[in-house]
């Protein structure tokens, strides 16, 4: 049975032309002209294959298996532009900049104006002063401070979160929680239009959001840099996963 090609019309009798079976040509039933339609079936294969292409880029914000076991596909996690952009961060630095070098230059270079995250090049007093309290304490012999990121609105420096190259500590004025990148096994995400946390262990207040600033970039680049220093201090670790959040304490 012949198949309707609605997109051509005989140019001898305008009637709608039919695929002729197993031949790369059409015929039309109202006065048996035959064409030869090679190059109007390349094309159609060729938009398809571009249709596909900008399907499948669209869906790439996950990747790295051997790093990650997800558990939530990223397009139920893309509320608007604002997570999408943090998914795009984080797809980003485990792609295409891949170690924590690159990472770490990535978020001190190219975090939009505003953004609240400190380094020793940034702003260095206010990353000094949260070292000092309510960090104080917090960092063995040898361990780096590389970021402060603040996330209390209204006493900047009291509340944050601190990277250092062994581990993530959130402070609050209630608790201090460190998660030491070797002892990382989940990410479990909840998402709305315009935020994105990220719980740590299902530990609720070891949750990356709310930083300082408009743009939700820093979210998935900071999930980035913790993952990929997990993975480059002990390469044969078990994959992080990543799922949505179930709000267990």
């Amino acid at each position: 049975m012949s198949e309707v090609i609605d997109i051509s019309r005989c140019p001898m009798c305008g009637g709608t032309v039919e695929a002729v079976r197993g031949k790369k040509q059409a015929k039309c039933p109202y006065c048996d002209s035959v064409f030869d339609m090679s190059d109007e079936i390349a094309r159609i294969k060729r938009i398809n294959g571009q249709i596909k292409q900008m399907k499948h880029n669209q869906e790439k914000y996950f990747n790295k298996p051997e790093w990650f076991d997800y558990q939530v596909k990223s397009q139920s996690l893309i509320k608007g532009n604002d997570t999408k952009e943090a998914l795009k961060a984080f797809t980003h630095c485990i792609d295409d900049l891949g170690n924590s070098d690159a990472i770490i230059n990535y978020i001190k270079t190219e975090m939009p104006a505003g953004t609240g995250i400190y380094h020793e090049g940034n702003k260095p007093d206010k990353f000094n002063a949260f070292l000092k309290k309510p960090m104080k304490g917090q960092l063995s012999p040898g361990e780096n401070a590389i970021f402060y990121a603040n996330t209390a609105f209204f006493s900047c420096g009291k509340e944050g979160i601190l990277v250092t190259d062994r581990k993530i500590v959130f402070a609050s004025k209630k608790q201090v929680i460190a998660v030491q990148y070797n002892e990382l096994n989940k990410m479990a995400l909840t998402v709305g239009v315009t935020y994105i946390h990220i719980h740590l262990n299902d530990i609720h207040n070891a949750d990356i959001n709310c930083i300082e600033g408009s743009s939700l970039k820093p979210y998935g680049a900071l999930a980035a840099l913790i993952s990929t220093f997990s993975f480059e201090q002990n390469p044969g670790r078990d994959k992080i996963i990543i799922c949505k959040y179930d709000g267990r304490e």
